[in-house]
């Protein structure tokens, strides 16, 4: 297919017409589903297997040769368009076309954010990645970006078999096979429709077990039950053969005990021959033992009845009962040892629902110091499976899923796949707060898929909540309801109206959140009818706070004063059961309703307990989203805070909200550094403080302790394109003319009304600007009436709050400084497959070795983690010339690449992340320059703080930090970081030193480095 693709592509645009100037446009129209979609047929619908991407061919590479060429000139959002489908044409093994279209199209999406086509493209592109790279995350950022292109074009084909084929992939059954459905309404006839027919044909689904045979029944029929169903079985002979045992011995009928303890030992032999589980054999051997030993044997009796009793009671919900059932199990001396270990397991389950992790701990370890994993797996299994639930209760996380992983292995081997469907999904709800995202989605993925066959499984209605919530949290929701729509039907599949009514509130939270109120109200008067209905019980009192956390979603825009009366008894609730993180979007949202009634102080009061609580849980909210998601909402209630104080005149106290919000708000570091302290700007410096809400401009200036707001209405969309538009056209080095009309026109916006506030040329300018303001190149806005970059006029300083802004500079030591320099470290190619050597980077170090003569030089090989960590202690000043990777959806996990080592197979050996940075002790640091792609990149979130490793190297206690917005050029690089380290050699201030180089560059006679694109993407972070 892919050749044909080739040919097909040589057809359409024949060497004659390559000389078109339209041709990159052209190319932009086609039809992007039709343009890639064929390397996406596989041999089995649900099992992908990437297809081997053949080399491209010659007018393929012609053309992609040509689409560059636009891209530097031209860096428009239809260059960019074209560009990313050649680049789509001939991705190959390694990544980097792949990896490059997506990139551009999701630029272009930004750039025209009602662009149907380019919104399906990047959908497309982000299959094939998914399919490439076994990358989840991209299948559901597929969904959103389909969904939304069929917001603008309900009957795009293209973007609907997109839509549907996501889906699938993922696991999302139900939904996908709408999707399919509506595809074919569109497109009946084509070839495209015969393959959506043949992904129409819906997952197989698991045969359900045979009928449960009497206790009555034949043994050549137990015997057949054992062989079909083993897993049931063992369950039948545990809750009824030995039950019917116990009881025909407490009636003195021996014969029917007789016969009940026979059949047990045929389905315990059988369970034995197969591997499965021993236990019920072992306690059929104990029965036997007690034959003509009449009390003993009565005594046995009574605790089979019991533990029979137990799990009736169990299976019904009371817990309180089933408890008390098992510790007469546990207490009987006549007891079997299987028999007091299964009643061990049975207990900590209702230790677990009464909210006691810590004693079911404690009762499992008991378990599993019983079990042997080779004659009772299934127990084992099971032991392994509610302590991994009770770990993740307390906040183990790790533990987790350490003890999930022991019981999957168990629950696969012996064959009980939803079983093993359900420790993956408590896996992956683990992993969220540890692993990156990469290894969360695969978890989350693998719940889905093995539970795939078992459409009325509770546990695939708990997969799919959370995985719902998960996407929330990440920001996909569109994707996230998708997974609420499937969850909703699972659940109703399972006929267990608790499990609906946690669906349909849970979509309802979703629905309401994307301002959908009128359809989550839908869902929500669904679950009232439920929760109405059920008996008194703790379960009972959780969903009703919950039932009235999604009511106060729904009606909050309308009806502020019930929906804070409702939000009054949730917060009640979650208080009591000292659950902080449920308690904290209530306590946002009634911060919210306050705010609607006018009550500010209580909005306030809200808000700070909030963020209170947000700062006391940080800890265990070790993914930023999970921060950002939790106070999306609060960020709003700021914004309208501010604003409220804006109107009263009150400017500093909008600024010291703004700010208070921006420190909880921030990464952890930030957090950690920010103190209470005056709003004042450093001596001698002018301090600039940006928020953009809604359209209305916010900048303070701070003078000392003199506090001015500027407030200016604008054009929020069009601002957000120029930003976008101006990065774009800097990064890829396009035609200067537009850019500087780019740069003209922020600077009017930005800086303009600041001007007269700015002090006098030379003063250094302190700026805060995060989220939708954070990638601005300030250094190159240009003043048109006075023709001079920002740059020319002010040493620029950026800090993460206006709080940082004061810190205490450490003394300039006064001898030399010492220096590591890292150069091209020799990584493993395995590990990074999409990154090339940079010999660009050696040649930099190489020029700075006449500024440091006593430096550490670490380059090629030596770069490696162990060389590098033990060089930093010892250092003062660290360039690092090489590779760094930025992770927008988890800042944190943002990594420096170096080399792996000799003999290390550990693939962290060849990279060390923000996260581990940040736990370095390097106070003794005054400047770290980092030499390599997004080094200083705000998260698209738009939470406070830098985020990644320029704020990781701030919080580890560097005084400074110089990092670039975009990928950057390692050749134009070079002359500007040999200016940079001679300019701080002779003064010791970094911001005016990144200033001294950036203006050697600008008035180089070399159009290519004096042109912004050269110096703009650095800027100096810290003191």
């Amino acid at each position: 297919t892919t050749a044909l693709l080739a040919s097909g592509c040589t057809n359409r645009f024949a060497p004659a017409r390559y000389g078109r100037a339209d041709l990159l446009a052209e190319l932009g129209r086609l039809a992007p589903m039709r343009a890639i979609e064929p390397r996406l047929s596989l041999p089995a619908p649900y099992q992908p297997v990437p297809s081997a991407p053949q080399p491209p061919s010659d007018a393929v590479l012609e053309l992609a040769e040509r689409a560059a060429a636009r891209v530097r000139h031209h860096a428009d959002a239809r260059t960019l368009h074209a560009a990313a489908l050649v680049d789509l044409l001939w991705a190959g093994t390694d990544g980097i076309p792949l990896d490059r279209s997506i990139s551009y199209l999701r630029t272009v999406s930004r750039l025209e954010d009602r662009s149907a086509a380019a919104l399906t493209d990047l959908a497309a592109a982000l299959i094939v990645r998914a399919e490439r790279k076994r990358s989840p995350r991209d299948l559901l950022e597929a969904i959103e970006s389909a969904d939304r292109a069929l917001e603008l074009e309900p009957r795009d084909a293209a973007a609907r078999f997109d839509l549907a084929l996501a889906l699938e992939r993922f696991g999302i059954d139900a939904e996908a096979e709408r999707a399919w459905k509506m595809f074919l309404e569109i497109d009946s006839t084509s070839g495209w429709a015969t393959e959506a027919k043949r992904h129409r044909r819906p997952p197989a689904e698991a045969a359900e077990p045979p009928p449960m045979p009497a206790p009555t029944a034949s043994l050549t029929g137990v015997l057949a039950y054992a062989d079909a169903a083993p897993e049931q079985a063992m369950l039948f002979g545990w809750d009824h053969l030995l039950d019917e045992w116990g009881s025909a011995v407490a009636a003195g009928d021996m014969a029917r005990a007789d016969r009940s303890r026979r059949l047990a030992a045929a389905v315990g032999a059988e369970l034995e021959r197969q591997h499965h589980d021993a236990t019920l054999a072992d306690a059929v051997r104990a029965a036997v033992l007690t034959a003509g030993h009449a009390s003993t044997e009565r005594a046995l009796a009574r605790a089979h009845r019991d533990y029979a009793a137990g799990r009736a009671a169990h299976r019904g919900g009371t817990y309180a009962a089933a408890g008390r059932w098992f510790d007469r199990v546990i207490a009987n001396p006549s007891a079997s040892p299987p028999l007091v270990a299964w009643a061990r397991f049975g207990r900590a389950s209702t230790l677990v629902y009464q909210g006691r992790p810590d004693a079911a701990d404690a009762a499992l370890r008991q378990v599993l110091a019983y079990a042997n994993a080779l004659r009772d797996p299934s127990l084992a299994a099971r032991a392994h499976w509610v302590l991994a639930t009770t770990l993740l209760r307390r906040g183990r996380h790790q533990q987790a899923i350490d003890e999930s992983e022991r019981g999957a292995e168990l629950f696969q081997r012996i064959g009980e796949e939803e079983n093993l469907g359900a420790v993956e999904v408590i896996a992956a709800d683990a992993e969220q707060y540890l692993a990156d995202p990469a290894v969360e989605y695969a978890a989350v993925e693998r719940a889905l898929i093995t539970l795939r066959p078992y459409r009325r499984s509770v546990w695939l209605h708990v997969a799919l909540y959370n995985a719902g919530s998960f996407a929330a949290t990440d920001g996909l929701r569109r994707a996230a309801v998708k997974l609420a729509d499937e969850d909703v039907r699972v659940a109703t599949e399972t006929g267990e109206r608790m499990f609906v009514a946690e669906a349909r509130l849970g979509r309802a939270r979703l629905l309401a959140a994307s301002e959908r109120a009128s359809v989550a109200a839908q869902d929500v008067g669904t679950a009232r009818a439920i929760v109405q209905a059920l008996p008194p019980s703790p379960g009972r009192n959780w969903f009703d706070a919950d039932l009235r956390l999604a009511e106060a979603a729904t009606i909050l825009s309308d009806t502020p004063v019930k929906a804070r009366a409702a939000l009054d008894s949730v917060i009640a609730f979650f208080r009591s059961q000292h659950n902080q993180i449920r308690l904290l979007p209530a306590l946002v949202a009634r911060s919210r309703a306050a705010l609607d009634l006018g009550d500010g102080a209580g909005a306030t009061a809200d808000l700070d307990r909030s963020l209170t609580i947000l700062n006391e849980q940080s800890s265990s909210m070790t993914r930023i989203e999970l921060r950002a998601s939790l106070l999306e909402t609060a960020r709003s209630v700021v914004d309208r805070l501010v604003m409220r104080r804006v109107a009263a005149g009150q400017s500093r106290l909008a600024l010291a909200d703004l700010e208070r919000a921006r420190v909880s708000l921030a990464p952890t570091g930030a957090r950690n550094r920010a103190r209470v302290a005056p709003l004042s700007s450093p001596p001698r410096q002018v301090a600039a403080e940006y928020a953009l809400v809604g359209d209305t401009l916010l900048i303070w200036t701070i003078v000392d302790a003199a506090v001015e707001l500027s407030r200016t209405t604008v054009d929020r969309a069009q601002l957000l394109h120029t930003i976008e538009q101006t990065r774009t056209s800097l990064e890829l080095r396009s035609e200067e003319r537009s850019t500087t009309r780019q740069l003209t026109s922020l600077y009017d916006w930005l800086v303009r009304p600041i001007e007269p506030r700015l002090g006098q040329s030379g003063a250094t300018l302190v700026l805060v600007a995060a989220g939708d303001l954070a990638g601005v190149p300030f250094a190159a806005l240009r003043d048109s009436a006075r023709g001079r970059y920002l740059i020319e006029d002010h040493p620029l300083r950026f800090v993460p709050s206006l709080r940082d802004a004061g810190r205490a500079a450490a003394k300039r030591p006064s001898l030399a400084e010492r220096a590591l320099l890292v150069a091209d470290p020799e990584f493993d190619r395995r590990a990074f497959p999409e990154l090339r050597r940079l010999p660009g980077a050696s040649a930099e170090v190489e020029a700075l070795r006449a500024e440091y003569p006593d430096a550490v030089v670490l380059s090629g090989p030596a770069a490696n983690r162990v060389a590098v960590e033990a060089a930093l202690q010892h250092a003062s000043v660290v360039h690092y010339a090489g590779h760094a990777v930025f992770d927008d959806e988890r800042p944190e996990q943002s990594l420096l690449v170096l080399a792996s080592g000799q003999g290390r197979s550990d693939p962290a050996a060849g990279r060390i992340t923000a996260e581990e940075i940040e736990r370095l002790r390097l106070g003794h640091l005054r400047l770290v320059v980092l030499s390599a792609c997004e080094t200083i990149r705000s998260r698209s979130a738009g939470s406070g703080g830098f985020g990644g490793l320029a704020d990781a190297l701030l919080a580890a206690g560097a005084q400074g930090v110089v990092g670039s917005l975009w990928r950057v050029d390692d050749e134009l690089t070079r002359e500007l970081m040999s200016e940079l380290h001679r300019a701080y050699g002779r003064s010791g201030n970094g911001a005016e030193a990144l200033r001294a180089a950036q203006l050697r560059l600008l008035r180089s006679a070399d159009s290519k480095l004096s042109s912004p694109a050269a110096w703009a993407a650095f800027r100096y972070a810290g003191n």
